[in-house]
């Protein structure tokens, strides 16, 4: 868990480069989404959902990074979701999965994304939702934050970016004792939780299914978020 002089960055930073350390390369399943040129992934760490051959890959680990070049990226850098290594207005699909609410100002985060994307350019991304359901899981992988579905849109309504579509998602075990021995192998032993966790993805995750998106509007999706975890959304930059 945070110390009272630790930031939420640096706590993150250390807890994932240890689990990295730990962890191999997995593809688990993404949202496909036709781009013009390479699609670029965010903060994925060694779970990627692009296939690792036709994406670019960023995330501030160098372990992840030196790991997913090795697994075969076509490319991997190491960067932060602040401060994105492209040029304005030059990405025209962009996927960014558990991320926004491991960063502290989620605002610059969503800001700095809104910035590389092209106009009418598509961005994905995943979040916990629904604050009430804040819990110990959350704080020890690095949360800041679960989103109440109508401040969501309102963050990106920000940036320009309009609700295409949403499915359910959701990256906490379900169950309060699969959410408890989560929290404390990953904390005591992360090499012995990623390896199970690697056999389980090994065995029954589909690395090439595709999550199916609904196409919706805010209204629909605030009424059945009720019944989501957490929620993948896609997302266009108006023109």
């Amino acid at each position: 868990m945070m110390g009272s002089r630790r930031t939420l960055a640096q706590y993150n930073r250390l807890f994932y480069e240890r689990c990295w350390r730990a962890g191999s390369v997995q593809r688990l399943p993404g949202v496909d989404a036709p781009a013009a040129g390479l699609p670029v992934e965010i903060g994925c760490g060694l779970r990627p959902r692009l296939p690792l051959g036709a994406g670019v890959f960023v995330d501030f680990s160098r372990t992840a990074c030196a790991k997913l070049r090795r697994a075969g990226a076509s490319a991997a850098v190491c960067a932060d979701v602040l401060a994105l290594p492209f040029r304005t207005g030059s990405l025209t699909t962009l996927h960014a999965y558990e991320v926004l609410e491991h960063v502290a100002n989620d605002r610059a985060a969503v800001r700095e994304l809104a910035r590389v994307l092209a106009p009418e350019g598509s961005l994905i991304v995943s979040t916990p939702l629904h604050p009430s359901r804040w819990d110990h899981f959350d704080r020890v992988v690095g949360h800041a934050r679960r989103y109440d579905p109508r401040a969501l849109l309102e963050l990106m309504a920000e940036q320009g970016l309009i609700l295409d579509g949403f499915a359910p998602f959701g990256m906490r075990p379900r169950g309060r004792l699969l959410s408890r021995l989560g929290v404390y192998y990953l904390t005591r032993r992360p090499r012995l939780a990623l390896r199970f966790e690697e056999r389980w993805l090994w065995t029954f995750a589909a690395p090439d299914g595709v999550l199916i998106v609904s196409r919706s509007d805010g209204e629909r999706f605030q009424r059945e978020a009720e019944l989501m975890d957490g929620a993948v959304t896609t997302w266009r930059r108006a023109g």
